[in-house]
């Protein structure tokens, strides 16, 4: 990825990245984007019972039935047809076992027709396709194709015709991915397809920093870009000096017989093989002589077969020219700079089209390739640049997260020539610890469609660069049918071939690599859920159900753990010597995944033993993982084993506080002193294995002396029954043999709560008469074994609670179950009080009840008024008018406030307050039948901003009042609009009684999207 200058900027752009600083200045298309999904809805054109093909046809339908393949074939070509195309058919029907060909009429065995471009030879291409019913070819664009398999004449046929010189190649591209090996033999798919690209120009750029690939990766990466019909490979590695400080010199004679290969491989898969050169560091941009010399270079690679031209200028300042010419011709600024760059891309296109009359358009790289809209430079570049000068672009931003059809059509503007859109995603230099194996996203369907081409730039890993470069390829082809997942596992399975444990590590490899810039929450998607899951069931009634979470997270874990073995063969065996650090990281997080789920797990069934030793285990596997510069799993794995560990030490009690004196030579003993004599039920003695073969633990009785409770298992876990014994310390103690290395030494009490209880929320807001709500209640054992019980609640008249009759809570574990509180209908508003225990523990659950509010917006018809406007344009009023675009503030005073006096009296349930981002962090809603004594109905404490829906109870209010005691910002209050609804006539609602009542808190309902059982947690 070519940024600014060099590798300096390439880190510059690894700090950018950790900043989140690279998606550019965010627009209205960017608060917003549009998936490059086109939409959800978007028309599947994959139909069932046919194999998948890739890049997604625009149109493909199953026809008949399908055409057996045995050891015969005839083939009939047109005389113009594509020579590489009828090469490509002919390996493809050798691989399904065909083994003579026939290349004329009679021949045996199915019939395949090839027309070529012109649609009026030999074969009878044409006339098949029309036979059989196949789609016409009307105004398909090059690079189009028809394909149709029947009878025709008696035989099994399939036929196929492509419009330019690689239409029929695509063609092949297609049968071969419709040919289904069976017992029997092969056969070919029953079709009909009608296909053409998306975007004229597609593929991939080889344009990073870091080590460049070599011949074997680049011509293997060229049958990459044919199959799955992409026409375009861009050369330029940051690192080829022969095309930057060097590009007067000629390459080696090795490299440029490497050029050669690489030539022929590409015109063999119809790819355009091009250069690009950034001449600005060592080019005097004002002498004829250099601009000959570069156009000499550029003569020099057609001679080696390239075929289309990059010149790139993003390298260079405004204002430091590499010769006092260019200053004295050009001057210096952004319009310079303009001026030069267009004097010598102009002087290039004209060379080109003179010399080279077949070469595509040039294509210019300018300095401002990522911002947005019209510059001084852009505008000058536009003005002089000449027309058949294509411009390159990255998007708004060098990495951004989404590329939209109205950043391109800006960007269009702005150059005012067609747009190259070079894509920098998957290139990782500035993030050499990653590798990127998520799918393109974010790129709407107009980018491809309006781009002149549209190019990804890769990793410095070729082979896994094909997963993200074949989901480009999926985009760029039938932008509108694009959906990310599905082409994302079409391209793990194409790499991985026909190996399904292959397969299955190379989904855990892309999986644990998924993030990135263009979609951050993206990483171990496949693997949450399993992690969820099994966070959810440890706790279960079910022993099956505990295990089969244990079991399909662990199996996922033993998948990372394999990777390297089962990916040696991969991609040609290329694979795993590219990302070996990266499958080396997934194996040892998978070994670590494995260890603690075996951990926890041991635990569950109650075997400290065995969970000491996987605990033991673990520790050094964490500490790995650590050391390795190699990223996967980003935020996710790591937290996944903190949280295994701090479970662990819950079960253990290895997490409670404990005071402790250094054990010493003199005593052999290490002691834990208590705060008070307490009674014992057990002691966990954790210590490293094979040590304290002669030790013991003790307690120290008061008044009674050091007391023996059993010894030290070798093992390292010891757990001994205490039976209660009231003791003020406990000890670890030796005599002779190897002295102990402890680890944790935890008593455990039996006055101690035998559970903790939690309450998610202490208070709660509820209807009367209205639908109940759900509550979560947390319990956490406090005992070195499971704790049965049930959890019960003691609600007052007109409330009733719902709860699970039976809980278990396992071991060091927590568990979260429902409550679910509901008031009656006919209760009076007000507070309820609803004690809840378990296990000796009890909280208090506050409940307040509110009336049913019903009826139109009481506060539309109010005069508003205020203790003052921050200016005459932000009057009170405003907070009343209806319109979403005008809103009251206040001066930057604490005590503002805003009222409303009503029409005529009313008993008021709800306020809802629409705040601007200036809101009230604390507020109180006032009521007064005069406007003179006011009482308060509710109060926040914790206002949010946004929609605050305020519950209340407040008969005979003629006036409402929003009293502010705190803000939230530096500025005033500002609210859009104030609503107040009256409680509904209901004759078995009761209003709260007019004396005695306690000041009630406020109930304060979802903002908008949000769940309601989610509030004041």
């Amino acid at each position: 990825m070519h940024l600014g200058r060099g590798r300096r900027t390439a880190t510059a752009v690894a700090a950018a990245v950790i900043g989140g600083l690279l998606g550019g200045p965010a627009g209205p298309a960017q608060a917003a984007p549009v998936s490059p999904v086109a939409t959800p809805d978007a028309p599947d054109t994959q139909s069932p019972g046919i194999p998948p093909v890739w890049p997604r046809p625009q149109s493909l339908a199953a026809a008949g039935a399908p055409v057996p393949l045995g050891t015969e074939a005839t083939l009939l070509v047109d005389a113009d047809a594509d020579p590489y195309a009828v090469a490509a058919l002919r390996e493809v029907l050798r691989a399904a076992g065909v083994r003579t060909l026939a290349t004329g009429l009679p021949g045996r065995g199915p019939v395949f027709r090839l027309g070529g471009p012109g649609g009026a030879g030999t074969s009878g291409a044409t006339e098949a396709l029309r036979a059989l019913r196949a789609p016409e070819r009307a105004d398909l664009p090059r690079g189009g194709y028809r394909l149709a398999t029947g009878r025709h004449q008696g035989r099994d046929t399939v036929a196929l015709d492509g419009v330019g010189p690689d239409g029929l190649f695509h063609a092949v591209q297609t049968l071969r991915q419709l040919v289904v090996r069976q017992a029997k033999g092969s056969v070919i798919s029953g079709v009909q397809v009608r296909d053409w690209p998306g975007s004229a120009v597609r593929g991939m750029t080889e344009g990073f920093y870091g080590r460049p690939w070599t011949l074997e990766q680049r011509l293997a990466q060229v049958e990459f870009l044919g199959r799955t019909k992409q026409n375009r490979y861009l050369y330029a590695p940051g690192d080829d000096p022969y095309r930057q400080v060097l590009w007067r010199e000629p390459y080696p004679a090795a490299e440029r017989t490497a050029f050669r290969a690489l030539a022929a491989r590409a015109r063999a898969h119809h790819v355009t093989l091009a250069w690009a050169v950034a001449p600005a560091q060592s080019m005097c941009l004002a002498s004829d002589e250099d601009v000959r010399a570069l156009n000499r270079k550029i003569d020099a690679m057609w001679a080696l077969g390239v075929r289309a031209f990059q010149l790139q200028f993003q390298d260079v300042s405004y204002s430091e020219w590499h010769c006092d010419r260019d200053a004295d011709t050009f001057g210096r600024g952004p319009e310079a700079a303009a001026e030069a760059h267009a004097r010598v891309a102009g002087a290039v296109a004209r060379h080109l089209a003179e010399r080279h009359p077949d070469a595509v358009p040039l294509t210019l790289m300018p300095t401002e390739y990522y911002q947005d809209g019209a510059t001084a430079y852009r505008t000058a570049l536009a003005a002089r640049l000449d027309p058949r000068v294509q411009v390159a672009w990255t998007g708004v931003g060098v990495v951004p997260r989404t590329i939209t059809g109205r950043e391109l059509a800006g960007a269009r503007d702005a150059f005012r020539h067609p747009l190259v859109t070079m894509d920098n995603y998957p290139v990782n230099d500035y993030a050499q610890d990653r590798l990127f194996l998520g799918p393109h996203t974010g790129r709407e369907p107009a980018v491809a469609a309006g781009s002149a081409a549209f190019l990804a730039n890769a990793m410095e890993q070729p082979a896994a660069s094909r997963i993200p470069l074949f989901t480009a390829a999926d985009y760029a082809w039938n932008p509108k049918g694009y959906r990310p997942q599905e082409s994302w596992r079409a391209a793990v399975d194409d790499l991985a071939g026909g190996d399904p444990e292959a397969r299955e590590a190379l989904r855990a490899l892309a999986g644990n690599g998924a993030s990135s810039l263009l979609d951050p929450g993206a990483e171990s998607a496949y693997l949450k859920p399993l992690m969820a899951a099994y966070w959810r069931d440890r706790a279960a009634a079910d022993p099956a159900v505990r295990e089969r979470a244990a079991r399909e997270l662990r199996a996922a874990f033993t998948v990372m753990r394999e990777a390297p073995e089962r990916l040696g063969g991969a991609a040609g065996g290329v694979l795993d010597d590219e990302v070996r650090p990266w499958l080396e990281q997934l194996s040892r997080y998978g070994l670590a995944g494995e260890t603690a789920v075996d951990m926890l797990q041991a635990q569950a069934r109650g075997d400290g033993a065995a969970a000491w030793q996987a605990q033991l285990r673990l520790e050094p596997l964490r500490t790995a993982v650590t050391k390795n510069r190699a990223t996967v799993g980003r935020g996710v794995l790591d937290p996944f084993l903190a949280r295994a560990v701090k479970e662990a030490a819950a079960w253990t009690g290895a997490d409670r506080a404990r005071t402790a004196a250094a054990a010493s030579p003199e005593t052999d003993a290490y002691t834990v002193r208590l705060d008070r004599p307490r009674p014992l039920e057990s002691l966990t003695l954790m210590t490293e294995p094979g040590t304290g073969d002669a030790a013991r633990l003790e307690a120290l009785v008061p008044g009674g002396g050091w007391r023996e409770l059993g010894p030290v298992s070798p093992s390292g876990w010891t757990q001994t029954d205490a039976k209660g014994l009231r003791a003020e310390a406990v000890r670890v103690a030796w005599t002779g043999g190897v002295a102990p290395v402890i680890r944790s030494l935890v008593p455990w009490f039996s006055d101690a709560p035998r559970a903790e209880l939690e309450l998610a929320r202490t208070e709660t807001d509820a209807e009367i008469g209205g639908p109940a709500q759900r509550l979560q209640v947390r319990l956490v054992a406090q005992r070195p074994d499971e704790v049965r019980g049930t959890l019960t609640a003691r609600p007052p008249k007109g409330v009733t609670v719902r709860l699970p009759k039976e809980i278990r809570v396992p071991r060091g574990a927590g568990t979260t179950v429902p409550l679910e509180v509901r008031v009656a209908p006919g209760a009076a508003s007000g507070t309820y009080l609803v004690p809840v225990s378990f296990a000796g523990e009890e909280r208090v659950l506050t409940v307040r009840a509110y009336p049913r509010t019903d009826g139109p917006d009481l506060a539309r018809s109010g005069t508003a008024s205020s203790s003052g406007d921050e200016t005459e344009d932000f009057p009170a009023a405003y907070a009343l008018d209806g319109d979403p675009a005008t809103r009251w503030s206040s001066p930057a005073e604490d005590g503002a406030w805003w009222q409303v006096e009503l029409a005529e009296p009313a008993r008021i349930g709800r306020v809802v307050l629409q705040w601007q981002d200036a809101h009230a962090s604390r507020y109180r809603v006032q009521v007064s039948a005069d406007g003179r004594t006011w009482r308060t109905a509710a109060t926040v404490r914790d206002g949010r901003g946004g929609r605050e829906s305020v519950r209340m109870d407040a008969p005979d209010t003629r006036f409402l009042r929003v009293q502010g005691d705190a803000r939230a910002t530096e500025y005033g209050y500002s609210l859009w609009s104030v609503e107040a609804y009256a409680v509904a006539e209901d004759p078995a609602q009761e209003p709260p009684a007019p004396e005695g009542t306690p000041e009630e808190p406020p109930a304060r309902e979802a903002r908008e999207g949000q769940d309601p059982e989610a509030l004041d947690e």
